[in-house]
């Protein structure tokens, strides 16, 4: 006998965790550090909802923006496990073998 959609049991396996990506939250001017005199200096946030990374650069606002996104970037690639720009690497050919 069918067994009524009522009493059917759902099987759904939960959603994998997902990671919220890094963006660039703000970029403000900040006051000139002592040994900075004479150059521009901003601060950038960087968030993903659960946490706030804040730095400091020197450089145009332009440069500093584009520093910031490519830190968000980098960060992102690291959270989801692709290849990153800081992973070692393996270069010996009796290391690859040994994995």
């Amino acid at each position: 006998m069918p067994q009524s959609s009522a009493n059917a049991v759902s099987h759904q396996t939960p959603a994998p965790h997902r990671v919220s990506p890094y963006k660039l939250a703000r970029v403000e001017k900040v006051d000139v550090p002592d040994v900075g005199r004479g150059q521009h200096w901003y601060r950038y946030v960087l968030d993903n909802g659960r946490s706030t990374i804040t730095g400091q650069r020197r450089g145009s606002l332009k440069d500093v923006t584009a520093h910031a996104h490519r830190y968000a970037e980098q960060l992102n690639t690291r959270a989801l496990g692709s290849h990153s720009v800081w992973s070692a690497r393996r270069t010996d050919p009796k290391a690859a073998k040994a994995r």
